[in-house]
């Protein structure tokens, strides 16, 4: 793996620019304009993105749009953002992998741990406190997209979450 890269990412800097990232990528699946996201710390950075998202996400639900073509775009658009994580960072193997993927959802405030293989864990997730069940089911395509893109495939099914009242959320990833 680039260390030195790895490095540059988990820092605050590393935050702020996933952040910012994150934001324009969503705004374009959303069809808005992106949040003005300037002269904000990475902590206020990530308070907004998550409003924005919420937003977003309850207005699509709202509007009738077609959430299963919404949550289909987000899939690409974020599995795109993770196989740019991979190329960046060149992981040699599964373990580098899920290392990339601690690194950035601990720079937005989720604490993610492989129990055991392909069985993952979120103890704390700071979106529980704006997301819905329905909200969270419609961006957790985003988690879904970012592993496929980051393991080069695979795929991430929820079978609880923090939203829905749970402590933690469970995944498998195969």
């Amino acid at each position: 793996m680039n260390k030195l890269t790895y490095r540059l990412l988990s820092g605050r800097a590393g935050a702020g620019l996933e952040i910012r990232i994150l934001m324009r990528c969503t705004a374009g699946v959303f069809g808005e304009k992106m949040p003005k996201a300037a002269d904000f710390p990475a902590h206020g950075l990530l308070e907004r993105y998550a409003k924005y998202t919420a937003h977003e996400a309850e207005k699509a639900i709202h509007s009738g749009r077609d959430l299963r073509l919404l949550r289909k775009e987000l899939y690409k658009m974020a599995k795109d953002l993770g196989f740019g994580l991979r190329r960046l960072l060149r992981p040699e193997d599964e373990q580098e992998c899920l290392a990339i993927l601690i690194m950035i959802y601990h720079n937005i405030g989720i604490d993610i741990r492989e129990e055991s293989p392909g069985k993952i864990i979120v103890k704390r997730c700071y979106f529980s406190h704006f997301y819905t069940p329905e909200v969270c089911t419609v961006i957790s395509a985003i988690d879904k997209g970012i592993f496929a893109g980051v393991y080069h495939g695979g795929r991430l099914r929820f079978s609880r979450r923090i939203t829905e009242g749970h402590r933690e959320c469970r995944a498998d990833f195969k």
